[in-house]
């Protein structure tokens, strides 16, 4: 529980802020690089409120100065994003990679991901980001999952559930062993092998999740279609009362901005619920 409130915390707070923080000796003094990031350090566009006309007013002033000033075109971009104007954050958000495509392209291929559903291009940036890190790509903006599972996933959805298993398997040993598995990624592997028809690893994986998350209306829900597939209806069935339970009482994945991949609803339980034995 512990571990689940400070990665929501940590939600709230990549969405609410992200700025980055930036070092300004980086910049010669009187410079209009070193004004503009002066400018964007300064505690007045700091507190000036995300998405206002008068924080939106200080990035077009600091990209004035400094067009070059790769972090004022990602905050700029931030609202527009928050508001469903895609076109206008892709626009913005292009530029801050173009600029620093090291920086930046793991946050355009997480949002290309989560909130577009634009897996070809979100496997692009990633895939580009793997080679400049050297296949180290850093976690998403809301701290909660490694980027290689934001890749396999990518990989998965776009029909390739071989590569996504294959990377997968390649990345989870290693934080396995490093004790820094994310808080979703074997409810997420689970899911992808019982796709796949790997009935066996899938309820593996999905055992550990309840592990890592123990009341997880999401995890009973899959696990009952594995024991709906291994032709054990009463233990399907004991699987979907719990995910019913627990989902009632709030225990179940949910974003307040977006549609999160593998989360559940209550018509998925009772569906499954009214369903026949096999």
């Amino acid at each position: 529980m512990t571990r689940l409130l400070l990665l929501l915390v940590a939600l709230a707070s990549a969405l609410s802020s992200g700025a980055q923080r930036v070092n300004c000796n980086l910049y010669p003094v009187g410079s209009p690089c070193r004004q503009a990031c002066d400018l964007y350090e300064s505690p007045p566009r700091q507190q000036s409120g995300q998405g206002t006309a008068a924080s939106q007013a200080y990035f077009d002033q600091i990209l004035t100065l400094c067009p070059s000033f790769a972090p004022a075109w990602r905050e700029k971009a931030v609202p527009y994003l928050k508001r469903g104007d895609f076109s206008t954050w892709k626009r913005l958000i292009d530029e801050a990679v173009r600029l620093q495509p090291a920086q930046y392209l793991g946050y355009r291929g997480w949002c290309r991901f989560q909130f577009l559903r634009d897996y070809a291009g979100a496997l692009d940036d990633l895939t580009h980001l793997m080679r400049l890190t050297k296949g180290q790509p850093g976690y998403s903006q809301d701290g909660e999952s490694d980027l290689r599972l934001i890749l396999a996933l990518c990989r998965r959805e776009l029909g390739d559930r071989a590569g996504a298993l294959a990377l997968l398997n390649a990345y989870l040993p290693e934080l396995e062993a490093k004790q820094r598995v994310g808080l979703y990624d074997y409810l997420h592997r689970g899911v992808t092998r019982l796709q796949d028809g790997d009935y066996s690893g899938a309820r593996a994986d999905l055992l550990h999740e309840q592990q890592q998350v123990p009341q997880l209306a999401d995890t009973h829900y899959y696990l009952g279609l594995v024991y709906q597939h291994q032709q054990q209806p009463l233990l399907a069935r004991q699987q979907w009362l719990r995910a019913d339970s627990l989902f009632r009482r709030g225990a179940h994945r949910q974003d307040v901005y977006s549609e999160s991949l593998d989360r559940i609803y209550l018509a998925d339980i009772e569906r499954a619920l009214n369903s026949r034995p096999r």
